[in-house]
């Protein structure tokens, strides 16, 4: 694999990568510092052969586009990141094994679990404010981000979990937790089908803010905007709410959006419903990853961690 994207890099882009270092990523993809003679730069590889991967490589041909928009086109050029074109203009190469996508290299600390400062906490309410000025209306199609309220992924997880007879380790972590999961995805299943029916506002929102997906450069970054949708402002901004990301910052944050978005009220449906479909769609990812991903073992541990922890915090999510 090493080699192959070596080659990539040179064919590609026209990059002579001197080094390549596997760095720590989400778990779309794996995440590479590509160092060369020109620079550095940052290479996202997509495993296609792994089941929990294809959903995110889906979604790409949908989102990008309004990225590179966004990217060229607004104040939040400086502050988010998007992909380099190819040698042929694409923001992506694949073959059959692996999808690529190269980016410049960040050179500043992503932010992980530390807790964010007051001034970054203002900085990044600046950047949601602005991301949520856009919806429909930019030049860019998004008809196939529109949110849709689906659930689906409930069924297919409450199946997985009444299949589950003989003694595991997944089975142990789930156990304790049956019913609240099923509590929670027939209240998530209820709220979804009051907002198809309701009228709300729909923006661009990133769906997916917390601190591994913050960089503290020159100035802050917002990256990984693989689940960028047209979705009610709530999308982003259950990230402030209690359990979640930023509990903590929640006051200094929704000063400065409501500075920004006169007259925004959070509407508490929209709110109940991200809370609970991120708390059951992250339980559903780490329960599909460990049945299909043949995860090696320190993956195995950290993903059982991860999904005993999520589980915990069902009963608080609501």
């Amino acid at each position: 694999m090493y080699e192959s994207m070596k080659q990539m890099l040179d064919g590609e882009y026209g990059i002579r990568a001197l080094s390549l270092q596997e760095i720590p990523s989400g778990w779309s993809a794996s995440a590479w510092k590509v160092h060369s003679g020109c620079g550095d730069y940052f290479l996202k590889v997509y495993d296609k052969r792994k089941p929990s991967a294809k959903s995110w490589i889906a979604r790409i041909d949908s989102y990008m586009p309004v990225v590179l928009w966004l990217h060229g086109n607004t104040e939040l050029r400086s502050k988010m990141t998007a992909p380099i074109l190819a040698g042929n203009g694409s923001y992506k190469i694949e073959d059959e094994a692996y999808l690529y996508m190269v980016f410049p290299f960040i050179d500043g600390q992503t932010i992980c679990d530390e807790k964010l400062r007051p001034e970054q906490t203002r900085t990044l309410a600046r950047i949601v404010s602005e991301l949520h000025s856009y919806g429909a209306e930019i030049p860019v199609p998004t008809n196939s981000l529109k949110e849709t309220f689906d659930v689906s992924f409930c069924m297919t997880l409450i199946d997985r979990l009444g299949n589950m007879h003989d003694p595991s380790l997944l089975n142990d972590a789930l156990a304790p937790h049956m019913d609240a999961l099923a509590r929670t995805a027939a209240s998530l299943q209820e709220t979804a089908a009051l907002l198809r029916n309701s009228k709300v506002r729909y923006v661009l929102c990133h769906t997916d803010i917390h601190g591994w997906n913050l960089m503290q450069a020159e100035s802050l970054v917002l990256i990984d905007w693989e689940g960028l949708k047209l979705a009610p402002a709530e999308a982003d901004l259950f990230s402030f709410t209690g359990t979640f990301f930023f509990e903590y910052a929640w006051e200094d944050f929704i000063s400065v959006y409501r500075a920004a978005r006169k007259g925004y009220r959070v509407n508490a449906d929209a709110m109940r419903f991200y809370r609970l479909r991120r708390r059951l769609e992250d339980i559903d990812a780490f329960v599909e990853s460990i049945l299909f991903d043949n995860l090696a073992q320190d993956e195995l541990n950290r993903s059982l961690y991860y999904l005993r922890r999520e589980c915990e915090l069902l009963n608080a999510t609501r």
